[in-house]
This record gives structure tokens, C-alpha cells and sequence, in this order.
């Protein structure tokens, strides 16, 4: 019984540190120096507006966060631009599997001892798996300069704009400090 609530307490302490927050990953070309950078726009279309070039809420929401924190990094919006930004989102819908065996001392009638019979318990999660990325261009040499992205379980595809706020702040901070 309390290696079954130990079991449980250490499990339930696991998912709160996994879902503390997103995973974030970023990806810098070698020998980018970002205090050259001094202006900044965004791609036409973003990656998260619709095909047809309809921009959607989302690329709204996340245009905004890029304003604050572009602004607070010293960069200015310009229309010929030193940096370009683009985004991009998707989600995957993921299945977790786990199989763990359950010991128990039981009692046999054929001996007089005591004996483990080994059982095995199997747990199935499904749930959804969001990743926000953020690419950073030079419009000049029309390469890549860093990449960062953000990936975390998610329970619904829509961001308010705080969230939106929070996790493109969390990316930048990522491409920024390396």
C-alpha cells in the first residue's frame, strides 16, 4: 500500500514539472550578433495567416507579442527592414502508453511459503501537442538567423493574447541570451 502511494505521489510530481511550462528550443546561425540588428517587419504572409493571405487573429496576437518584445530589444518597425519575422504553428494529437508492472505477496495453497506473482497495469493518454515557432530572416542574404520554438501540451488550439504574449516572450528570451 505505500509503495502504491509513493508510486502515485512521485508520478503526480512528474506531470507538475512537465507541465510547468513549454520546451524551448532555438537554433542561432553561427557568427549572428544581434545588437547589429536595428530594424525589423514581418514576412508577407506570415506562416499563420490563411493561404489565400487573409491574416487570422492568431497572426494578430502574435504580431503584437513581436511589437512589445522587439521594442524592448531596441529594434524599430521599418519598411525596409534589417530583419524579417515569420511564424508558424501546428499541433500534434499523441498517444502515451505505459506499462507497469504491479508486484503483490500472495499466499499459495500448494506451498507454505509466500511467492510474487508479477501483473502488469497499462495506462493510455491521448492528448495534443502544440509547438508556436518563431524564424527570424535576413532580408539581404535571405537566410535564416535563428529559429526558436516553443512546444508544449496544449488543451485548446486558440492563444489569448496573453498567452500569446507570454510564450513568444519565453522564445525570444531563448534566441536572445544565446
Amino acid at each position: 500500500m505505500k509503495v502504491n502511494l509513493l508510486f502515485t505521489v512521485m508520478a503526480a510530481l512528474l506531470l507538475s514539472a512537465c507541465a510547468s511550462g513549454p520546451r524551448i528550443e532555438s537554433n542561432i546561425n553561427p557568427g549572428t550578433d544581434f545588437r547589429s540588428f536595428q530594424s525589423y517587419n514581418f514576412i508577407t504572409p506570415l506562416g499563420t495567416d490563411r493561404s489565400n493571405g487573409v491574416r487570422t487573429p492568431l497572426s494578430a496576437s502574435l504580431m503584437a507579442a513581436m511589437d512589445g518584445e522587439m521594442r524592448q530589444r531596441g529594434l524599430s518597425k521599418s519598411d525596409s527592414p534589417v530583419l524579417l519575422v515569420d511564424f508558424a504553428v501546428s499541433s500534434t494529437d499523441r498517444v502515451q502508453v505505459r506499462t507497469t508492472p504491479n508486484h503483490s505477496v500472495q499466499r499459495s495453497h500448494w506451498n507454505r511459503g509466500f511467492s510474487t506473482w508479477p501483473s502488469y497495469s497499462t495506462s493510455v493518454r491521448q492528448y495534443t501537442e502544440g509547438s508556436l515557432i518563431v524564424d527570424l530572416i535576413d532580408p539581404a542574404s535571405n537566410s535564416l538567423v535563428a529559429e526558436g520554438a516553443a512546444t508544449s501540451r496544449i488543451s485548446s488550439t486558440e492563444l489569448t493574447q496573453q498567452q500569446a504574449k507570454d510564450v513568444v516572450a519565453q522564445v525570444m528570451a531563448g534566441i536572445w541570451a544565446q
